[in-house]
């Protein structure tokens, strides 16, 4: 297994620690300080991009807007968790890089990206974080007995830099 695979492991392990204590109020309330979307919404966004990379590599392209935008992923934690197991059963099985070419719109234009699988599975843990790093502030705001480890959407590079000997 590779690096990347551990580390997306371990994100959506995080995701799954979550969802197991996260009442289905507090996952499914539209929330003020993010303009009338949801935690869940942000989990079922972030797990779509997973699925979506999961189903589409052996096509050969990944199409992040190609999403199923799944209700049950953004109101139910449990569905979300077993969710979540699910792509973390394929990261734990060998995975070959691999060419894709990803399909993007911007401003109604499409275009074709070349990409790598393994680049692909970086962005996946970038994108996670900064999703999780949006939900922590949402729950710290609106429900405050929701505790989160402190590095949960906190990104690897800058937990290095707080635990790093400064000169």
């Amino acid at each position: 297994m590779t690096l990347l695979q551990q580390t997306n492991q371990h994100i959506l392990a995080q995701l799954k620690d979550l969802l197991n204590v996260i009442s289905e109020h507090a996952y499914a309330s539209p929330l003020a300080l993010l303009h009338g979307s949801s935690v869940g919404q942000h989990v079922r966004h972030t797990l779509e991009f997973y699925q979506c990379l999961y189903e589409q590599v052996p096509l050969g392209f990944v199409d992040y807007e190609a999403r199923n935008r799944d209700l049950c992923l953004e109101t139910d934690p449990a569905f979300s968790a077993t969710f979540a197991e699910n792509i973390m059963l394929w990261l734990s099985r060998p995975i070959e890089d691999v060419s894709l070419t990803m399909m993007v719109c911007f401003e109604n234009q499409n275009q074709e990206v070349q990409t790598t699988l393994m680049r692909e599975l970086i962005y996946m843990a970038e994108h996670a974080i900064h999703h999780f790093a949006i939900i922590k502030i949402a729950l710290a705001e609106a429900f405050p007995k929701i505790e989160l480890p402190s590095n949960f959407g906190v990104a690897y590079s800058t937990i290095q830099y707080r635990e790093s000997p400064k000169a």
